[in-house]
């Protein structure tokens, strides 16, 4: 009797052991991956699923190329439950999946990194204009500083000038006011004794 208990315990701990594996194996086939930097491989596409068989209803499509997140995988029926990147979630074919850019996604990157070194090259082509005309704005504020000077050289200029010549003209008038005054004097000397002479005074 005691042998027979011992064969049931033996056989019940197998048998648990094995559901035990199982229920480990299928656990970490169906847990959430997350894992990233995968690329849906097909040369046109695939559809997306509710569910991981082709029973279940398509929800969308994806473009080859389209990277991809896997959420979780079921190995018997090789699919897969991948998320985009606009957030959309769905199942597909594990073959469908790969781990190396396509050509079209690697053109689609280059495409884009050619977008971003030409919007790189527009901005710093604007700089240089931007400081162009800035140094073209320095240059000419220069020559009108010049001019501006060159202009108050020439009305300094004149302006001694003018001096110049206002001191000789009032040189000249009072010079013409002395003459003028001694010739006047001596008009009227003249006719003065003239008029005694005239009256027999002497």
């Amino acid at each position: 009797m005691l042998r027979i208990l011992t064969l049931w315990a033996i056989f019940f701990t197998s048998v648990v052991s094995v559901n035990l594996v199982n229920a480990a194996d299928e656990a970490s086939s169906n847990s959430p991956k997350n894992t990233t930097n995968f690329y849906v491989s097909d040369d046109i596409g695939v559809v997306l699923r509710s569910g991981p068989t082709n029973r279940y209803r398509v929800t969308g499509k994806i473009a080859a190329g389209t990277p991809i997140t896997i959420l979780q995988s079921d190995t018997a029926n090789d699919s897969s439950e991948v998320r985009v990147a606009n957030g959309d979630t769905g199942w597909i074919q594990t073959d469908y999946i790969t781990d190396q850019p396509t050509v079209r996604a690697k053109y689609q990157q280059l495409l884009q990194e050619n977008i971003q070194l030409k919007q790189q090259v527009d901005e710093l082509a604007q700089d240089i204009a931007d400081k162009g005309n800035i140094i073209q704005l320095n240059n000419n504020l220069q020559q009108q500083v010049s001019e501006l000077q060159n202009e108050a050289d020439t009305l300094r200029q004149q302006n001694a000038l003018q001096k110049d010549r206002f001191h000789k003209d009032v040189f000249y008038a009072g010079a013409l006011v002395l003459l003028f005054g001694m010739f006047l004097s001596w008009v009227l000397s003249r006719f003065s004794r003239k008029k005694r002479q005239s009256s027999g005074w002497r």
